[in-house]
């Protein structure tokens, strides 16, 4: 029955860092012909109800869902690397209690509020190094050695008030691809992707890590709320390939249920993906990742196709 559908059960709206309301998101994925989409905002469901109404208005099917941020040591390395700690995203599916996954995710979305905000001064910090870039933000002549303190709170204010411009004036939803379109649009970087290449990514000078629950706590919540957990994007993680199997084998260990097949990735890479996949009984989930214009390489509906062999997440759903 669900051969012919259209599905991507990966995006993202205002509600989190996306450029497209829940509803424009959903109107936008209807004319490029998706029957199915899940909503999948970071740490937050407060977007499903609307996104839900205008699928049902335009015949669509909308799949509850949010992408949880988790904590988790990963091992497969050496010596003093031997275990590293990362945060992994855990997509959410098809949950029938919503209001108990909401209430979870309080504790996340108020670590969001204060990750963005530190990232912001280290951003100003940062900046006010170079007179350039401080002339750059600030729009005015460059500061003098004595003025680079005023300089850095200058900047971190400059940012914040359009970081939080571009966030709908919702502290709680600011993502780094909000943070990364400010440097864009203040001619500090040339796109998104270079801001986070030089200062947004994990282990990049204004990173912040966010404050995540444990991967196992996310998918026994998951499960509690009546959905499916998903590893998200697993080849998306900085990892080695001995390391990416060993964080598909612990989520399976865990209990998890899918792995999103990755999206544009050499056949090696997506090979080694499968094999792991099938070695340890998981299902298969597709999803752009679509953020929006802040990430235009990432096209909705562009989405991985699972082999013939392989079971779909969406397998038993009334679609």
């Amino acid at each position: 029955m669900t051969k012919n559908l259209r599905i991507d059960l990966h995006s993202h709206s205002t509600s989190s860092d996306g450029t497209f309301s829940p509803s424009e998101l959903v109107q936008l994925a209807h004319s490029v012909g998706i029957d199915v989409l899940a909503l999948t905002d970071h740490d937050t469901v407060s977007g499903v109800q609307e996104a839900s109404m205008a699928a049902k208005s335009l015949g669509m099917t909308l799949i509850s869902g949010v992408e949880i941020s988790c904590r988790h040591a990963l091992s497969g390395g050496y010596g003093k690397h031997q275990s590293i700690d990362k945060i992994i995203h855990v997509v959410a599916l098809d949950m029938t209690d919503l209001p108990r996954m909401d209430k979870a995710l309080q504790a996340l979305q108020d670590s969001r509020e204060q990750r963005g905000w530190q990232m912001v001064q280290k951003l100003g910090e940062i900046l006010a190094q170079d007179e350039k870039l401080t002339a750059q933000v600030l729009d005015a002549p460059c500061f003098d050695e004595a003025d680079k303190s005023s300089a850095a709170s200058q900047i971190r204010d400059v940012l914040w008030r359009a970081v939080l411009q571009k966030a709908g004036s919702n502290a709680k939803a600011v993502g780094r691809a909000h943070i990364g379109q400010v440097l864009k649009d203040v001619g500090v970087v040339a796109n998104v992707q270079a801001a986070f290449d030089k200062y947004l990514a994990d282990g990049k000078p204004a990173y912040v890590a966010i404050d995540a629950i444990s991967m196992a706590d996310a998918v026994r919540l998951i499960h509690e709320c009546g959905g499916v957990a998903v590893l998200a994007h697993p080849t998306r993680y900085g990892l080695s390939a001995t390391r990416t199997r060993r964080l598909i084998a612990d989520f399976a260990m865990m209990g998890g249920d899918g792995c999103e097949l990755p999206n544009q990735e050499p056949d090696s890479l997506r090979a080694m993906i499968d094999r792991s996949i099938a070695e340890h009984g998981l299902k298969v989930s597709v999803g752009s990742d679509f953020h929006g214009t802040n990430m235009p390489w990432r096209k909705l509906g562009a989405t991985a196709k699972p082999k013939a062999e392989q079971v779909p997440i969406w397998q038993t759903w009334d679609l």
